[in-house]
């Protein structure tokens, strides 16, 4: 199963995927999200959520904690950078018009669970994350950004290097995280299984979760229906410049 393809024609593009389940009213849409994109892609997910969803489960680490701070400023740097032209993920859940719940991470509990890292880990990031977010915002192209964004249901042979170099950022980011998600999706699932009407829950989270949540939703008897593609950005920018590289905070 795709989440995020990558294209030389379609360039970037996310799965909108429906789940349903015989004998209930109830589905679930999930929404992969890549947090650095065009604006209409937001745009567009927003507006799904308003027209399908009766519920939204968001992603988003609470306030107050200078870990998350520093990995959401590995992306949010970019934002507005005139040589990609792409924008932080801004979707304004607050005025979907749609009831938005968050079962992600605390700041305090992400905190604490940063400060434990291995030191290796944490000196690490401290110096390659800014010098990473550097050179993209000098010599960074949509190309360049779009390489290791194509995410399927396996994880790839880069992605599960990057779990083995990074064993303590990997859990508290990741398997931490998907965990509260899956509780959440079951909760769910249990409450509103028994639905004869049709309900539509949403489900917008970083496309590397979405795993968790497939997983999860076919382990309670879902299957994935269908999916729509929606552009998240494009290889080369629109405009005619040439090729370019490619509220609770997303992460």
């Amino acid at each position: 199963m795709q989440f995020i393809e990558v294209t030389e024609l379609a360039g970037v593009r996310s799965a909108v995927i429906r789940f349903r389940k015989p004998g209930t009213g109830l589905e679930f849409l999930l929404f992969p999200m890549i947090h650095l994109g065009e604006a209409d892609f937001y745009q567009e997910v927003a507006a799904q959520l308003r027209r399908r969803c009766g519920l939204v489960i968001a992603e988003g680490v609470g306030e107050g904690s200078a870990g998350a701070d520093a990995l959401v400023a590995s992306y949010a740097r970019l934002d507005g950078n005139e040589q990609l032209g792409l924008v932080v993920q801004d979707i304004d859940f607050d005025t979907l018009g749609v009831p938005v719940v968050c079962p992600d991470m605390g700041g305090e509990e992400f905190e604490k669970g940063f400060r434990r890292l291995p030191l290796r880990e944490r000196a690490v990031l401290a110096t390659v994350v800014p010098a990473v977010t550097a050179g993209m915002r000098l010599f960074g192209t949509r190309r360049y950004l779009a390489r290791h964004l194509a995410t399927e249901d396996l994880l790839s042979d880069a992605e599960e290097a990057a779990a083995d170099f990074w064993p303590g950022l990997d859990d508290l980011v990741m398997r931490r995280r998907d965990r509260l998600l899956v509780r959440a999706l079951t909760d769910y699932h249990r409450a509103s299984a028994d639905r004869t009407g049709s309900f539509t829950i949403g489900v917008v989270y970083g496309a590397e979760h979405m795993r968790a949540a497939a997983d999860a939703l076919v382990g309670l008897g879902y299957h994935a229906a269908d999916a729509d593609w929606v552009t998240v950005f494009l290889l080369d920018r629109p405009d005619g410049s040439g090729p370019q590289g490619t509220r609770a905070r997303p992460m």
